[in-house]
């Protein structure tokens, strides 16, 4: 069972997508833990009923692969049966695809930009109907969108930028229903992204977060429940004001270069 703390989220519904493990399932751990009754959507079983049974089985999930219109129209039907309104919807689920302009192929740019622009958008369309009136979307952005600190970051750093924008076109498109619109950027995460979204080796990972973390002020990597942190802010009534807004979530790494001592 989770412990439960200060109780923003009560009586609401929260969708995570990409929510079965990594930063999406430590949104999705907060949440219930401040009395938000969850419905996790992503496309790995096994992982899907394991993070289930950490979160407790009044909370759903929705095996999916959101990355095609056949994965989001089954998301957005199971939704339809299951609950009667979307409180919170945290977009999560991404792609990476870290090669070079010399490397690059057509494949690799699309599925990249394909999950991390286009079905998002399109998965936004299918639930809005849903979102209820006073209810919060947060993307999920990144650094990469923010600062050209290392090469092939082409597709994945431009995607990012692309969404970071679009977070502010759909803010302004659905304040008149009362519905804000706000992204988290992450940076320099404690993650297995890199292993898991795009096949890297686990020496050739940890040597990409090594040289991330070198360039952090902080100098060390943020932990997801650090970003899971922005993402509850967002998502509650204390942000009541706030829409169109970016919510950076990086040691530093944007804002300055770090000079040491």
């Amino acid at each position: 069972m989770i412990e439960t703390r200060s109780m923003r989220f009560v009586g609401q519904t929260c969708l995570v997508t990409g929510g079965s493990r990594g930063l999406g399932l430590a949104v999705a751990r907060d949440f219930v833990k401040e009395g938000g009754r969850v419905i996790i959507v992503g496309r790995d079983t096994a992982q899907l009923l394991k993070a289930r049974e950490q979160l407790g089985s009044q909370n759903l999930a929705i095996e999916a692969d959101v990355s095609t219109q056949a994965g989001i129209n089954r998301v957005a039907e199971a939704l339809r049966t299951s609950v009667e309104k979307l409180d919170v919807v945290f977009l999560n689920a991404g792609a990476g695809g870290f090669r070079p302009l010399k490397q690059m192929d057509e494949a690799t740019w699309d599925r990249v930009f394909d999950l991390n622009l286009k079905r998002a958008y399109f998965l936004l369309k299918e639930l809005y109907p849903q979102v209820s009136r006073g209810g919060a979307v947060v993307l999920c952005g990144s650094a990469a969108g923010r600062i050209a600190n290392g090469s092939g970051l082409g597709a994945y750093g431009t995607s990012k930028a692309a969404l970071e924008y679009l977070t502010r076109v759909l803010a302004a498109e659905f304040v008149a229903d009362g519905i804000r619109v706000n992204i988290v950027i992450p940076g320099g995460m404690d993650t297995d992204f890199g292993e898991r979204t795009i096949g890297m080796t686990r020496e050739a990972s940890d040597a990409l977060r090594e040289r991330i973390k070198s360039q952090v002020p902080l100098r060390r990597e943020g932990q997801p429940e650090e970003v899971s942190n922005a993402v509850l802010f967002l998502a509650s009534k204390e942000a009541s004001y706030i829409t169109g807004q970016s919510l950076v979530v990086d040691g530093g790494l944007t804002s300055f270069t770090y000079q040491g001592k």
